[in-house]
């Protein structure tokens, strides 16, 4: 089990156990927060499964030169003529986010440094003075660079080496060496992982890019956060906080995490039609398919409380679940009927002797779930018999077969856990066998099964 995974690139924190891997990489993710299951290729034929409790998408934003032929922020000048000048762009077409303007700053007081003989100038249409970008603006400025400030219509550029610029009384003709700030878009990765954990994207494809204040790195999904290219272009400008404050949530919530809601949902299994309504209505990720009961399920520990699911369900399938109240140490004898076999069997016989039985009617012994065992099996003294019928009578789709299969399975994890395995047990009858029913329900009250 990992405290993290980095989906795209590591961030290096000593204290948490992490793993990475690539975005391309990542094939399914099931699970909630402190329990996430990922499925990814790591290169050989075979995919690999790994726990952990938390997840990072890390991805850089793709950058994209505006103007074609031009000089990208990131390449080297070409060798000057006497005659030419240097030129930066910034904001083409689209405001610079403010990690770009800084960058740009530092390019040109860089490139001054180089080339101290040479004019240059640098157009921008919003200057964005945060962090040290005054005191580079400043000091670009006291190195002799001519800022002028454009819209749109105020500038021309003629192919890749000449800029007409026209305001108010000015009309300049500048050719040389046109540098341009890029634009940051989301890479596509973001699209597919965001799909694969099902989080909520905004339009411009970025994940939360607008929640730059409280808890920015947050996503809709528990315990699944978004940094750098993967939130937006604003998160660049803040990335060192940002990374701080998600490694501090992390290391909270690695001893363990605590539902957000004190109200349990759950899905009815015999009505849910899996149309899949609540998983694209839930905005947290907290609902996907339980592949065993071929129905819906919720992640308790992701769900936020909000009941989008409740009110959208077409099936009413979801609900809200009723906890019953035990005494510690009474001896809880729980027997699970089912409604076509066991039960009607049950009306044939003297049911006042077993007024102490904890009696439910199921639908079919292939409702019960694996969790609702052993939930009930925390209890002390607690026993549970489930009662099905037999495989060529179950009116059921797939046959219960899948009920006694699931109690098998519950007495071998009782088994490797040293506990008592006959305290689950799982039996078949039809609805004529009363006289064996009622000899079930005498051996189970008195312990002799």
């Amino acid at each position: 089990m990992y405290d993290v995974t980095f989906i795209g690139e590591q961030v290096k924190s000593p204290e948490l156990k992490s793993l990475c891997i690539e975005a391309d990489s990542l094939l399914e993710c099931r699970g909630e927060i402190g329990n996430f299951m990922l499925r990814y290729n790591n290169g050989s034929d075979q995919s690999v499964k790994e726990m952990t409790k938390s997840i990072v998408i890390n991805l850089k934003a793709l950058r994209e030169n505006p103007l074609e032929g031009t000089i990208d922020l990131k390449n080297c000048l070409d060798e000057l003529s006497e005659k030419e000048d240097i030129i930066f762009i910034q904001d083409y077409e689209k405001i610079s986010p403010a990690v770009v303007n800084r960058e740009c700053l530092e390019s040109v007081i860089s490139v001054k440094e180089e080339f101290q003989d040479t004019e240059i100038y640098y157009f921008y249409r919003s200057m964005r003075f945060i962090d040290d970008n005054d005191s580079l603006f400043e000091e670009a400025r006291k190195m002799g660079i001519i800022f002028l400030k454009y819209e749109m219509e105020n500038i021309e550029i003629t192919g890749s080496t000449e800029v007409n610029y026209q305001r108010g009384d000015l009309d300049l003709t500048l050719k040389g060496q046109i540098i341009t700030a890029p634009q940051l878009k989301p890479d596509e990765k973001i699209k597919k992982v965001a799909r694969q954990l099902n989080i909520v994207m905004e339009d411009n494809g970025y994940i939360q890019s607008e929640n730059i204040y409280l808890q920015p790195t947050l996503t809709g999904k528990r315990g699944v956060y978004s940094l750098a290219g993967a939130r937006g272009p604003n998160a660049y400008s803040d990335l060192d906080l940002e990374i701080e404050f998600t490694l501090n949530e992390i290391k909270a919530n690695i001893d363990g995490v605590e539902a957000l809601t004190e109200n349990r949902r759950e899905v009815d299994d015999q009505k849910c039609i899996l149309c899949y309504t609540c998983y694209r209505v839930c905005p947290h990720g907290a609902i996907e398919k339980d592949e065993e009961l071929d129905a819906m399920k919720i992640n308790e520990l992701a769900c936020y409380g909000c009941d989008a699911c409740i009110s959208h369900c077409p099936a009413n399938a979801i609900s809200y679940v009723e906890e019953k109240a035990t005494e510690k140490n009474e001896l809880s004898l729980k027997v699970m009927m089912c409604e076509n076999s066991a039960d009607t069997a049950f009306k044939k016989i003297d049911r006042d002797q077993f007024t102490d039985l904890d009696i439910e009617k199921i639908p079919c012994a292939s409702s019960i779930k694996k969790d609702d065992i052993f939930s009930y099996l925390r209890k002390e003294n607690s026993r549970l018999l489930v009662l099905g019928c037999f495989e060529d009578s179950c009116k059921h789709l797939t046959g219960d077969g899948r009920g006694e299969r699931i109690v098998n399975e519950v007495k071998e994890t009782l088994a490797e856990l040293d506990m008592e395995e006959n305290r689950v047990e799982f039996e078949r009858l039809s609805p004529r066998m009363e006289e064996d029913l009622n000899d079930f329900l005498l051996r189970w009250k008195e312990g002799d099964y």
